[in-house]
């Protein structure tokens, strides 16, 4: 449950000569232990390592970093574009949630199953990739181990039904979805 990964991030010099502005170890973390920002235990639902966060979109690729790990990051940004590792514990599932975003998920291990608000499922596994446009939603954890999804978050424009019903973010509370800075 605390499988690490190495994060490598580039940037510019003032001159725009590439160089390696960081190279770490990040390890899973529980959101629900902030701000101690804990190694999840045995009974958590699940693991998060938030690898990075734009505070625009274009990025800005010349702004100084702010490192969003072991921080409380919305599920989706407004602002900007992020990028997440999620780890779901077997037998754990999610909630049934929409955000305005538009996610490209990867499943790196594991097998997960993906379930809409209408009860369809899809069973995915390691390679397979899910991108999802904004809809309701919820992730089980479908095998005996530690899967583990990569997921690039987008912002998006606000979803508006034929009969002009405008679909809203599910509310997930401080700890999951809190305020943006």
């Amino acid at each position: 449950m605390d499988i690490p990964i190495r994060r490598v991030i580039t940037s510019h010099d003032s001159k725009g000569k590439a160089y390696f502005s960081s190279d770490e170890t990040l390890t899973p973390y529980d959101p629900t232990t902030a701000p101690e920002f804990k190694t999840p235990a045995p009974d958590a639902g699940f693991g998060v390592i938030q690898i990075h966060r734009s505070r625009g979109f274009p990025v800005d690729n010349m702004l100084p970093l702010a490192d969003p790990h072991k921080t409380l990051v919305p599920l989706a940004d407004t602002k900007g574009p992020s990028c997440r590792i999620l780890d779901l514990y077997p037998a754990e599932k999610g909630w049934m949630h929409r955000t305005l975003s538009l996610d490209y998920f990867v499943i790196l291990t594991g097998t997960v199953g993906f379930i809409t608000d209408g009860g369809a499922e899809k069973i995915l596994k390691p390679h397979d990739v899910i991108v999802c446009r904004g809809t309701n939603h919820e992730w089980v954890n479908r095998g005996t181990d530690v899967a583990r999804i990569f997921g690039v978050v987008v912002p998006s424009q606000e979803i508006v039904t034929e009969d002009g019903e405008r679909l809203e973010k599910t509310p997930a509370g401080p700890i999951f979805d809190p305020e943006e800075d």
